[in-house]
């Protein structure tokens, strides 16, 4: 089978790019042709299919002309450049399906239109709420903003605290409403069962498959020699919505010294104003931040980690922070909220603490001081036992395989 796969981005940014990238590795595994569409940039992955990419942009950029701004806009709202070298491209390749990760902003619904005029098959990965709600992660200047309405979007600013980035991204979802550019995909997945529930909620109608991302390669099960029984830690991407603020007030309610490692990265201005709360509160003994680590060094941080903190404040999908630290046998203190309810099972594989509650995280923390943990650990990795990549083929295969025959008929 000859699967086309579109992507905005064609470099791991985030977790849609992960998953993108982890699909082509199954699919080309199992015996597929893989295609690629995205934009250029510098950061890309090398591929043959980059002469077919359009131009990438980054929206807001300093330095920026009226007339670029103006073009960028247009863009958001229909790409042509972006429909004009999938035409070629689907010339060439001739796809049997295509399955769509995120396409807003840079590549546009115009790649939807696209596929359909051409009678190409279509799957679309849901990694956030954009295509309920005009501020994608339901979070607005620290709080979960839980909304649909464009009109309340402009008034209350939902995107970056901007009125005008908010009326841009309004527009964008009337416009695409109007045309009903996404009624056109032919199958839409979500990897997680909350995901698929908040869209329901917020009036989507279209069914939704849940396929669980894999795991790929799936991680070796980490011994226990190395744990640390005072190591805390915390990775991923450093921003407001994770949460940093909840770990580091819960640390300063314990007694006992806790040795925590923050490992990611963020906006500067941002890690800046964490690190000054470290101060203020007497932890910098207790608290360190280590910039982002990735490979053997992030391996060796989590080897070392008693457990795994993920205090995220906004409606998580499913991260892969979270699948990584369970399968490499680590125990995973999460938020009781999104999809990671449906992966820990409190007390069993891991805990749960209520949403933005410093003292509940500190409780659970105590609970590591005095627990015998290895049976977590097991159960832990045994949770995430069925996201190998030969099961995440098979489900794609299987729907790719009955959307090609449907439009056969």
């Amino acid at each position: 089978m000859r699967i086309l796969l579109i992507n905005k981005y064609h470099f791991l940014k985030g977790g849609a790019e992960r998953a993108y990238f982890d699909a082509a590795k199954v699919l080309t595994d199992a015996g597929h042709e893989v295609a690629f569409f995205s934009t250029r940039d510098t950061k890309n992955f090398p591929t043959e299919w980059d002469a077919y990419f359009i131009r990438g942009a980054e929206y807001g950029e300093s330095g920026q002309s009226i007339v670029e701004k103006l073009r960028l806009v247009g863009n958001i709202l229909w790409n042509r450049e972006a429909a004009r070298n999938l035409d070629r491209l689907i010339d060439d390749f001739r796809p049997d399906v295509a399955h769509l990760h995120n396409i807003y902003h840079q590549l546009s619904p115009s790649v939807i239109r696209t596929l359909h005029r051409r009678h190409v098959p279509m799957v679309m990965t849901l990694h956030d709420y954009k295509l309920v709600s005009p501020n994608y992660s339901l979070f607005v200047r620290g709080k979960i903003w839980n909304h649909a309405s464009g009109f309340r979007c402009i008034v209350d600013r939902c995107v970056k605290d901007s009125f005008a980035k908010s009326l841009v991204c309004v527009a964008e979802r009337w416009l695409h409403a109007l045309m009903r550019c996404y009624s056109l995909v032919d199958a839409f997945i979500a990897p997680s069962r909350f995901l698929a529930e908040k869209f329901s909620e917020f009036g989507f109608r279209h069914p939704i498959s849940l396929i669980s991302q894999p795991l790929v390669p799936f991680p070796e099960r980490m011994d226990d020699s190395g744990i640390r029984k005072d190591r805390i830690l915390c990775y991923g991407r450093i921003s407001p919505e994770k949460g940093i603020e909840v770990l580091i007030e819960a640390i300063g309610l314990l007694w006992n010294k806790h040795d925590v490692r923050i490992v990611g990265s963020g906006e500067e201005t941002y890690v800046e104003s964490l690190r000054r709360k470290v101060l203020d509160l007497g932890l910098s003994a207790s608290i360190a931040f280590t910039g982002p680590k990735y490979g053997h060094d992030l391996d060796a941080e989590i080897r070392e980690a008693n457990a795994v903190v993920i205090p995220s404040v906004w409606y998580e999908n499913m991260p892969y922070v979270l699948l990584e630290s369970l399968a490499r046998g680590r125990v995973v203190i999460a938020s009781d909220i999104g999809g990671m309810t449906e992966r820990i099972e409190n007390g069993v594989n891991g805990f749960l603490f209520r949403l933005g509650d410093s003292a509940d995280l500190a409780q659970a923390i105590r609970t590591l001081d005095v627990a015998d943990l290895r049976e977590t650990r097991e159960r832990a990795r045994e949770s995430v036992s069925d996201l190998v990549a030969e099961r995440h083929g098979a489900e794609l295969t299987a729907l790719y395989s009955k959307l090609v025959e449907t439009k056969n008929t």
